[in-house]
């Protein structure tokens, strides 16, 4: 038994050696890929303070911040992503246990008993002559017992680094899964805030629309009241009365729209969906500053792009694992253990029993599987450079279409705040012309109408000024604290 654990000792210190001596080295180097990256974006962008640490905190919104903590406890997605991330760790570990020993140890203990009668053996065999009467219905029998504690090794032993190629490739896949589970996380994040600002813009769009209902009812009893005096025509009265019961249905429409979008947000955070969640209609004014950096800061930024080189990393180690089962495979397989026949002897070393041999596999002739498998690893890797390659290309697109789009936002805004002014100026002013008897309800009406539309489309492009601003924090990688959280 000394004489085994001296040898199993040395043989293990070479092993690991081995085992490190053998070990891949395949990381990617993004420089070597030949990607054409720019050294600066093509629309420039103004706000390069720095991005918050919390993006959320800087709209300053208290429900905001209030409903991403819900989102984060509660919501059913999340929860599923941190499982998939625990699943993910504990397939990468099986998938990579094939590089160490397999040890079992049992422990046996068998007792059996045997007869002579089926080796045409009788009791005369042992008996005397004269006793062979009395005793010839008698069976002779015997017993034996054996004891026993063993301990299994089965090892393949890695000379030529095939195992830590595959066990170095199912960690890259976990990273990769990680990153992939990570981005998931945040992108559902960044969506659910752009899900509560459409809220906030459905509720002021409703307001807008109950404010408008007011602004015609007033009118329309205006009307009425110099209608049924003779002051005014019927056909005012009509048009105000039209306008008036053509509000209710904008105001119900939007109702519906705000009451759907409630439900949603209270579903994404686990409440029953009353369709109440959100009843303030004030849009924040304040956002996330954002720097920018060089574009090749994106590809080390954003979790999805980082998935996809190690998807990359991956499949070269599967590569560099299916050239090496081309060679022959060393095996090692032992025992040792005790063998006795009382149970006490079980664990005395001098009935120690042990073995040790070593295998060596080598394939001759599969139909070239082997080689086959080789060429599926080199295309899976060229795949993957492909996917590698469209991620970032359209990673820089994303960015440079949200850069675009916040300008063009800006412009718009601009446009739209003065066009407000001047019709709010115009509505008030047709008013008092009406009232004058310059001008008729009609133009009234119309004056009203198109200051209404102006401030919904204004509403509407302070919501997706916010919206591109998240979409901006999303497209360059922005900040992922919240996934460790």
């Amino acid at each position: 038994m000394y004489l085994f654990k001296v040898y199993l000792k040395s043989l293990l210190l070479f092993l690991v050696c081995l085992f490190f001596s053998c070990a891949g080295k395949h990381n990617v180097q993004i420089e070597n890929l030949e990607i054409p990256i720019p050294h600066s974006w093509t629309t420039p962008f103004s706000d390069n303070q720095g991005i918050t640490g919390e993006w959320w905190l800087a709209f300053q919104d208290t429900g905001l911040v209030s409903f991403l903590e819900d989102f984060k406890k509660n919501n059913s997605d999340i929860k599923t992503i941190y499982e998939n991330k625990k699943l993910a760790k504990y397939s990468a570990k099986i998938n990579s246990s094939s590089i160490f020993p397999i040890i079992n140890m049992n422990a046996r203990i068998d007792t059996n008993i045997q007869n002579l009668s089926g080796f045409g053996f009788a009791s005369s065999f042992t008996s005397e002559d004269e006793d062979n009467e009395n005793n010839k219905d008698e069976i002779l029998s015997f017993g034996n017992t054996n004891t026993g504690i063993n301990l299994t090794l089965q090892w393949e032993i890695d000379i030529w680094g095939r195992l830590i190629n595959a066990r170095k490739a199912a960690y890259k896949d976990y990273d990769a899964m990680v990153y992939d589970l990570s981005y998931l996380q945040f992108s559902t994040t960044v969506r659910s805030a752009q899900l509560y600002f459409l809220g906030k813009e459905l509720a002021a769009q409703l307001k807008l629309a109950e404010d408008s209902y007011n602004s015609f009812v007033e009118i329309r009893d205006l009307v009425k009241d110099r209608y049924q005096k003779g002051l005014r025509s019927s056909l005012d009265y009509r048009l105000a009365e039209t306008s008036v019961a053509t509000s209710i249905v904008t105001i119900e429409k939007r109702k519906n729209l705000l009451k759907s979008t409630n439900r949603q947000l209270e579903v994404l955070i686990g409440q029953y969906p009353k369709g109440e969640l959100i009843k303030d209609s004030e849009l924040p004014e304040k956002m996330p500053e954002i720097a920018m950096g060089i574009p090749i800061n994106l590809l080390e930024r954003r979790p999805d792009i980082q998935s996809l080189l190690f998807k990359m990393e991956s499949n070269n180690y599967q590569i560099a694992e299916a050239k090496r089962n081309l060679l022959p495979g060393v095996f090692l397989n032992g025992s040792a253990g005790t063998s006795a026949q009382n149970i006490k002897d079980a664990i005395n070393k001098d009935f120690g029993v042990w073995n040790l041999g070593l295998n060596v596999a080598a394939p001759l002739f599969n139909g070239n599987v082997l080689k086959s498998a080789v060429k599926v690893q080199e295309a899976s890797y060229e795949k993957s450079k492909q996917a590698f390659l469209k991620g970032v290309l359209t990673a820089f697109s994303e960015v440079e279409q949200e850069l675009e789009s916040s300008q063009s936002l800006k412009i718009q805004l601009n446009a739209l705040q003065s066009a407000l002014t001047q019709s709010e100026d115009a509505y008030n002013l047709s008013k008092e012309r009406y009232d004058s008897g310059v001008t008729s309800l009609e133009s009234v009406l119309n004056s009203q109408r198109q200051f209404n539309n102006i401030k919904s489309q204004f509403i509407t492009i302070q919501r997706l000024v916010l919206d591109n601003r998240l979409s901006l924090i999303l497209a360059i990688g922005g900040d992922t604290s919240m996934n460790n959280k």
